[in-house]
């Protein structure tokens, strides 16, 4: 994915719900978005739930998201939930049950 003109935005503390920055951002025809969680604390499940269908919003647009530094706690819930769509903005090449992780 190009990023020379990304969108960063931070992801800080817990992301228990919808992000309307980045909502907001996709909305208005962003083409590509990167999402970093270095300082994300928890995710809860909805927060899960906002990032798998703002991913599929992002995708109906042509919009490109992803996720980089991820801490390992973070990394982990990603993982466990196994949404082929988070995998991939993680940047996990295949997410069948054999892939390895990104």
């Amino acid at each position: 994915m190009q990023t020379d003109n990304a969108q960063k935005i931070f992801i800080a503390g817990q992301l228990q719900r919808a992000q309307d920055n980045v909502d907001q951002l996709i909305a208005s025809g962003a083409q590509s978005v990167v999402l970093d969680f270095s300082a994300c604390t928890f995710i809860s499940v909805d927060g899960l739930e906002w990032l798998e269908e703002m991913l599929l919003r992002a995708d109906s647009s042509k919009a490109q998201v992803r996720f980089v530094s991820i801490p390992p706690s973070i990394y982990k819930v990603f993982k466990v939930a196994r949404i082929d769509s988070i995998m991939r903005a993680c940047g996990a090449p295949n997410t069948d049950k054999h892939s390895q992780s990104c």
